[in-house]
């Protein structure tokens, strides 16, 4: 018999190589699939009418349509810098603001700023036709050779720093608040002072501005000079010109305002400057405290740093900070001209008119006890520590003295002012009894002063006489008769009287043994 062999069995292909293959199709096809749709992404996103399918685009792309000079202009062309680094973070951005929107994330003004670089891209602006062009406003005097890449008080001028899109259906357009916060504000002296808080008493910082101060260049003959000085405005000195003649000339033609013909060749031709009669045309600053940085920050006033140091920090960052966002928006024109009327210091006429009054309230005298007003020694008026102003006595309105018919009045001091915060009738009782010993005290010391003065003819005698004269004149001219400051108008009789005793002993013969 022949031997039977079992038949072997046929070995099985290996399944992985076709595995792998379909595998390579499918990432290859799914790369290909990948490739067309993020470019179709970035080409979709990158159109102009994408940017309007967000909600709160809807203003900003209005305003972009009928924006002459950039209407034709692509968003991405603006709003993402040149090169492939930029584009690709500016995409990697917009995929956020997508899961932001989503999400119901985003608020209504979006930060969207624009760089020099983007200006200044192929095919856009060049610096050097930008310096070239002439301003189309009549109005104004300006050039950009006078700003472009210019730094004053550490802000480096650029494109973005007058042109911007801050309100209204202007795309871009230049704010002047801009021009007149760098023209015509500057810090003061010491600006950082401290001020109580009014609900609890507590101290804040705030940061103080004020007005540029013009100077007027007028010639050696009185006349004024249309041509501004060649320094007026350079790199070296770091500011920009304040002159009114910097920014404008005076109206060539005869106008009527308000009723008033106005011709300013006239006032020119007799010498008169800008601002004999423009004086006041811009706004008082707003001061800067903690709540314009803690809109932003964590902390306040007390972070703050030079003028330079501060404005490279805030203009020299990713996205721009307005200039209003610390300073406000000052006005200048006829509109800030009449609200500094409105708030015009009488001081500035009225010089030290009730400077004694105020010396004699304010005081805390030579012996006062240093700061703690706690101490029983100290002169300070209890009125004054209870924040009490001029108008809690001085309650009772009447005609000048001088001028009964003139219609002016003023409020004078009356025993009902102290009803409003103590027992009736306290002050009728009281503010004769000051008044009464007060004078009592000054007769006494000015008899003194009358009988010793003709005696004293010098030297250290002199000298304490005439002291002494002085404290009797402040407590006569403040004219309360201890009112204002009881212990304190008592302390300085009791000084003069005092000094005209060791007077009284300086002239008078030393005895011998």
């Amino acid at each position: 018999m022949g031997r039977k062999f079992k038949q072997g069995k046929k070995e099985k292909a290996d399944p992985k190589p076709k595995s792998r293959r379909r595998l390579y199709k499918r990432i290859a096809l799914g790369s290909v699939v990948m490739l067309v749709l993020s470019v179709a992404m970035v080409e979709t996103t990158s159109q102009n009418w994408f940017c309007n399918s967000c909600h709160i685009m809807g203003p900003f792309y209005d305003s972009w349509k009928i924006d002459g000079a950039h209407s034709e202009t692509h968003c991405v062309e603006c709003h993402i810098d040149p090169g492939v680094d930029s584009f690709l973070v500016a995409k990697l951005n917009g995929a956020g603001q997508v899961v932001d929107d989503l999400l119901n994330r985003t608020t209504f003004k979006p930060s969207a700023s624009v760089s020099a670089m983007a200006c200044m891209r192929s095919g856009c602006h060049t610096v050097e036709d930008i310096i070239a062009s002439e301003p189309k406003n009549e109005k104004f005097h300006f050039g950009h050779e006078a700003h472009v890449d210019k730094e004053y008080y550490g802000l480096k001028i650029k494109c973005t720093t007058c042109h911007s899109h801050v309100e209204g259906s202007k795309h871009f357009r230049v704010d002047t608040s801009v021009c007149i916060t760098c023209h015509l504000i500057e810090s003061v002296e010491d600006p950082i002072v401290e001020a109580s808080r009014a609900n609890n008493g507590t101290k804040r910082r705030i940061l103080r501005m004020k007005v540029r101060e013009n100077n007027p260049h007028v010639s050696a003959d009185g006349v004024l000079v249309s041509q501004l000085p060649a320094d007026h405005a350079t790199e070296e000195n770091g500011q920009p010109p304040s002159e009114c003649l910097a920014c404008h000339d005076p109206p060539e033609k005869e106008f009527l305002y308000r009723g008033l013909m106005v011709n300013h060749e006239d006032f020119l031709s007799y010498g008169a400057v800008c601002e004999s009669c423009h004086r006041g045309v811009t706004s008082l600053p707003n001061v800067i405290d903690d709540s314009s940085c803690l809109a932003c920050h964590i902390f306040g006033i007390e972070r703050a740093t030079e003028t330079e140091e501060m404005h490279r920090t805030h203009a020299e960052g990713k996205h721009k900070i307005e200039c209003f966002s610390c300073h406000g928006e000052p006005r200048h024109g006829p509109e800030a001209q009449t609200e500094r009327l409105e708030e015009f210091d009488c001081r500035r006429c009225h010089m030290n008119q009730h400077n004694i009054q105020r010396r004699t309230y304010l005081s805390a005298g030579e012996d006062a006890g240093g700061d703690d007003w706690s101490d029983e020694t100290t002169l300070v008026s209890p009125m004054f520590m209870a924040h009490v102003d001029c108008s809690g006595c001085h309650v009772v309105p009447g005609p000048l003295d001088d001028k009964p018919h003139s219609g002016a009045m003023v409020r004078r001091a009356a025993a009902e002012g102290c009803d409003g915060c103590h027992v009736p009738g306290l002050g009728e009782k009281m503010i004769p009894l000051w008044q009464n010993a007060t004078r009592s005290l000054w007769l006494k010391a000015d008899a003194e002063y009358r009988r010793i003065e003709p005696q004293v003819t010098g030297g250290k005698a002199r000298q304490l006489i005439d002291e002494a004269a002085k404290l009797l004149e402040l407590v006569e001219m403040d004219g309360s008769w201890g009112v204002h400051n009881p212990r304190y108008t008592q302390k300085l009789l009791e000084q003069a009287r005092e000094k005209i005793a060791r007077a009284r002993e300086a002239i008078t013969p030393q005895e011998g043994p």
